[in-house]
């Protein structure tokens, strides 16, 4: 029995949908609540364009006349829906479907049109006008009712719930993908704090070929340069290539991980495959759960066959050992993702319904999760023995670098609203949890005969073990801003949530049962994603790259000067290195950005005494850093600041005491820094 058939849904998702009429008011309703939210924000920062208090450039003027035309719209299309008669609307919206529904060509190009006008007006052409996300959130409805309606000419006449559903997860996906566009640029410089570290590290397991010498491979997140390194097989491309093929990694991933989930559920509508795919694909990205992550998902999802001990113990082994060199905390989740596959598809009373009666309930449940319990075992074994041999094979002779994560500082605060994070992690993991698991205990209570006990309780427990350590790595100094340590309980909550709502789940009493999903925790279900998925910031950004050139050429002449007189290093921008921006300056494999700051927030005094005793010695001829300060900052109203601390009293000090400033590039914020003559 294959993947596919392990899980069928006994009725047609398509069969909730609420009464089209119904939900085309209650759908302008809503987008008419949303114009009411957006246009006071409009008019506010309308005002902020004027040439005097209060007043409006005439290009505000301009659009806030079409926005304001576009809300009355709204509003008569609400009125029109809530007070005409329904029979004859009925009849006028039959006679006017037949006479549009003869050209595809016409659907096709409405459908695609909807979209783009909200991408080129909103986020491109006025991207500042409507930087508020309400406004931005309203338009993107109103274009997502048009595009439902085109795509009703050619459709089998669903409902148009499920039209405005399926267009809203295209569009949404399609917003999303957008918000990586800015990431793939030729732009020689670091595009966010981390990014050229990012490129170096997935460059070490390629570092006799491209530096010349052996480099320990990184001791954070392996699994993930390994994969981002595979674009060093592409012999002399260049950085805009890397950026494309991390783009790649990140869109392609969560889809395929999407489209692994929906493949469990038997559908013959490709149209609900993909609907699924995409929206199990936009779920994963509000953590968002990283793409190295979701190889051990897409693993278990296409290698777990409840009828297959064998199969699916090679498959949890190879998820788990992927697992097991990426993060300490995904060490059990390829376990528990097999393990609530199994109690999703197996009763209980399948697995004893030939025992003899006399037997105690110890021994029948025994008797269910012994396969369970050897994947659990199996699974664990290999993510450690995959752990233990990668850390031999680093070539790292300091192997507490790898315990980094056990010594830095909990702050406990950042999981309430904070500098480093408004919203909050419990706040934000309550919203975006809500919906899911109101639909899980819902299809629960209305159906308690259809579950045995031991696997609600186990699929529970689950769930909450996941949450609570993705709490506590939260906290962990470093992190915090938004939700990705809590990338195990999303990717749980999201193989269940799927299950249980399409009907995927096995009856005690056999076969199985209808599944409950009233439309409106639906609605939320689905629509949730795409809202937050929305928040892309300016996919259209604009960089400056005649003045990049400008700064490369001078930040080369200094860094040429200096390399010929001794090492040159580069704390940041290291990808200058790795792509030969910067020619034949040899690398400094020590104190590289994402090593220091580990080590400052771990207090990792071994580490920090062989870099203070460099500095003291003044072994390096140049510095490329950011610029060095010693300001301390308050957590009370700054972002990141004990990370910004730690740097301060365990980096930032030691280098100023050295080491002083000899140039700023103030475009760049990059620092260049050389040995003092006189230290105190």
């Amino acid at each position: 029995m294959n993947a596919k058939r392990n899980a069928e849904p006994a009725s047609p998702v398509l069969s909730v949908a609420p009464d089209g009429l119904g939900f085309a008011r209650l759908f302008s309703l809503l987008t008419t609540l949303l114009a009411a939210i957006a246009l006071p924000q409009l008019f506010e920062r309308g005002k902020l364009s004027g040439s005097a208090l209060g007043s409006y450039s005439l290009q505000w003027l301009v659009l806030l006349s079409i926005t304001m035309l576009l809300a009355l719209v709204n509003l008569s299309v609400l009125i029109v829906l809530s007070v005409s008669d329904r029979q004859r609307l009925l009849n006028w919206l039959a006679r006017l479907h037949r006479s549009l529904a003869k050209s595809r060509t016409l659907a096709a190009v409405g459908f695609f049109a909807a979209w783009m006008a909200y991408v080129l007006l909103v986020l491109y052409r006025y991207q500042k006008h409507f930087s508020d996300f309400a406004p931005q959130v309203w338009l993107f409805f109103l274009s997502v009712g048009i595009g439902a309606l085109f795509l009703a000419l050619v459709s089998k006449r669903p409902p148009f719930f499920w039209l405005v559903l399926f267009t809203a997860l295209l569009y949404g996906a399609g917003v999303r993908a957008l918000g990586f566009l800015p990431e793939i640029s030729s732009y020689p410089f670091s595009l966010s704090w981390s990014e050229g570290s990012r490129y170096y590290y997935a460059s070490l397991p390629f570092a006799r070929w491209l530096y010349g010498v052996d480099i320990p491979l990184s001791f954070l997140h392996p699994s993930r340069y390994l994969l981002q390194g595979l674009a060093f097989l592409a012999p002399g491309a260049g950085i805009a290539f890397h950026r494309f093929w991390q783009v790649a990694l990140w869109l392609g991933l969560s889809l395929l991980a999407g489209l692994s989930l929906a493949r469990r559920f038997r559908s013959e509508r490709p149209a609900l495959t993909l609907a699924t795919g995409v929206w199990a694909g936009l779920f994963l990205l509000q953590g968002p759960v990283y793409y190295h992550l979701l190889v051990s998902v897409i693993l278990v999802l296409w290698g777990f066959d409840r009828s297959r001990f064998w199969k699916t113990l090679v498959f949890v082994i190879l998820a788990s050992f992927w697992a097991g060199i990426s993060r300490v905390n995904w060490i059990p989740v390829p376990v528990m993702l097999a393990v609530s596959l199994f109690l999703l598809e197996q009763p209980v009373c399948a697995s004893i319904a030939h025992r003899p009666a006399e037997r105690a309930w110890y021994s029948n449940w025994l008797r269910y999760l012994w396969q369970p319990a050897a994947w659990s075992l199996a699974g664990i074994a290999s993510a450690l023995a995959a752990q233990a041999v990668y850390v031999l094979l680093s070539g790292h002779e300091d192997v507490s670098q790898f315990g980094s994560s056990f010594t830095s500082a909990l702050l406990w605060y950042r999981l309430l609203p904070s500098a480093t994070n408004p919203d909050g992690i419990i706040p934000s993991i309550v919203l975006v949890a809500l919906p899911v698991l109101v639909l899980l205990a819902g299809g629960w209570l209305s159906g308690r005969k259809h579950w045995h006990p031991l696997r609600v309780v186990g699929i529970i427990l689950m769930l909450l073990v996941l949450l609570a350590g993705g709490l506590v790595v939260s906290t962990k100094i470093g992190g915090g801003s938004n939700l990705h340590n809590l990338d195990a309980f999303i990717t749980l909550l999201m193989v269940v949530g799927a299950a249980v709502g399409m009907g995927g789940f096995a009856s005690e009493t056999g076969g199985y049962p209808p599944a409950w999903r009233p439309w409106p925790i639906l609605l939320a279900v689905i629509l949730l994603p795409v809202v937050i998925n929305l928040n892309i910031g300016d996919p259209f950004i604009k960089r400056d790259f005649k003045q990049a050139a400008y700064d490369l050429g001078k930040l080369d002449g200094y860094v040429q000067k200096h390399a010929a007189s001794g090492e040159v290093l580069m704390i940041t921008q290291r990808q200058l290195e790795v792509f030969d921006i910067l020619p034949g300056v040899p690398i400094v494999p020590e104190y590289e950005l994402m090593t220091l700051t580990e080590m400052a927030m771990s207090n990792n005094q071994d580490y920090l005494a062989r870099f203070y005793n460099d500095l003291e010695n003044h072994r390096f001829a140049l510095i490329v850093a950011d610029r060095q300060h010693e300001a301390i900052r308050d957590p009370a109203v700054d972002a990141f600041a004990e990370e910004n601390n730690a740097w301060v009293e365990h980096v930032s000090k030691y280098i100023l005491k050295y080491y002083q400033e000899e140039m700023f590039f103030d475009t760049q914020g990059i620092q260049l820094l050389v040995p003092k003559k006189d230290v105190p």
